[in-house]
């Protein structure tokens, strides 16, 4: 079911057009929430009043059933599925796919890119860091992490259910609006 290898190579060939490097790191859990919610929503859109099954969401995406069963108590604390017991039970979003972005699942699964702790977790050896009160750092990292939250939370559940042309294009439409806000700001 993996990308073929033509595929694979457009897209080597794409980036490395663009000279740039696409490494971001997210965890693990990050990547199968939003592959688990991705498959509750595309199961439930045909039979929206059904549930999926913790089984049936780890067949489908190769993941163990302890896993997916963490990950949806994560995503179900959240408020982003609830759940019915017993013999017929499963899951369910709590809203919409059209309602549900990227950045409520990945805050869900893990914490904020650039939080309040941040300089408390990275003062060296000291109780606080040596910059905290003229940081030249900092505003690179609270910018970043503003543009990547703005990102996640721009692209719906629902956008992900549609073909890779039209992600690709709300892809574009982002990065536009991006760099308006950027030449505005300059």
């Amino acid at each position: 079911m993996g990308i073929n290898l033509d595929k694979n190579l457009k897209i080597k060939l794409f980036r490395a057009k663009l000279g740039q490097n696409y490494n971001m790191k997210i965890t693990a859990n990050e990547e199968y929430g939003l592959r688990i919610m991705l498959v509750i929503a595309k199961l439930l859109e045909s039979k929206p009043d059904s549930l999926v099954s913790l089984n049936e969401i780890a067949e489908l995406e190769g993941i163990s059933v302890e896993n997916t069963a963490a990950i949806v108590a994560k995503l179900k604390q959240s408020n982003l599925v609830s759940s019915i017991r017993g013999k017929y039970g499963g899951y369910r979003l709590t809203k919409s796919p059209e309602q549900i972005n990227l950045y409520q699942i990945t805050n869900a699964l893990g914490k904020e890119s650039f939080d309040s702790d941040f300089c408390d977790n990275h003062s060296g050896q000291l109780d606080t860091c040596i910059h905290a009160n003229n940081c030249s750092i900092r505003p690179v990292w609270t910018n970043l992490s503003i543009l990547i939250n703005n990102f996640l939370q721009s692209i719906s559940l629902q956008s992900l259910m549609s073909s890779e042309q039209e992600r690709n294009l709300i892809m574009r439409d982002f990065e536009l609006s991006q760099t308006l806000l950027m030449e505005k700001h300059n």
